[in-house]
């Protein structure tokens, strides 16, 4: 292959790439997000509960914008220390209620699933579902077909590496297009 001929590969894959960035930046990178409201029924961290989500969850809890937690989690996992503390009602989630468990599917849509059937049980109006900026979007769509009270969608404002931001574009994407292809109410 000539050089001007790379050249011109390179230079379309790195229009291609730009393009993609582009039409993802509102969705993935600067998603509407949500502040914490001054009140919720359940402050609801979903998979995987790392330390950054359970922390805005105490900061609701303790700030009394929350009543109960709900933590979406692989039991067997324990690397989150958080949200073992918080299942273990140890440590400063002690004093709270909090309901954990590994949905099933263990999936975004099982998320929402599980927050419409606490929503049922408890007679709650209100939550507020914490995740990553990259997920958001996407989880407000699963959150909206099963939850119709006041949806909060509060970011974590975890730090992502590039490369994971790269990765996140490709698999929310395909994720995007699963909940499109098999819509269906929650």
């Amino acid at each position: 292959m000539s050089l001007k001929r790379l050249g011109g590969w390179i230079f379309w894959l790195a229009l291609l790439a730009g393009v993609i960035a582009a039409a993802g930046w509102k969705v993935y990178v600067d998603p509407d997000a949500d502040a914490a409201p001054e009140q919720s029924d359940v402050a609801y961290v979903i998979g995987p509960p790392t330390d950054a989500r359970m922390q805005v969850a105490l900061e609701m809890l303790e700030s009394g914008s929350a009543d109960t937690l709900m933590v979406s989690l692989n039991p067997d996992e324990t690397e989150w220390s958080l949200a073992q503390a918080a299942c273990a009602g140890a440590g400063d989630f002690a004093r709270y209620r909090v309901l954990c468990d590994m949905p099933d599917p263990f999936t975004t849509r099982g998320e929402a699933q599980w927050l419409e059937s606490e929503v049922t049980a408890n007679e709650w109006d209100s939550a507020s579902v914490i995740t990553f900026t990259p997920h958001i979007e996407r989880a407000r769509v699963y959150m909206e077909r099963c939850f119709g009270g006041d949806l909060s969608m509060i970011d974590s404002g975890e730090d992502l590496d590039p490369w994971y931001w790269a990765y996140q574009y490709a698999y929310q994407t395909g994720a995007f297009m699963k909940a499109g292809l098999t819509y269906e109410q929650c």
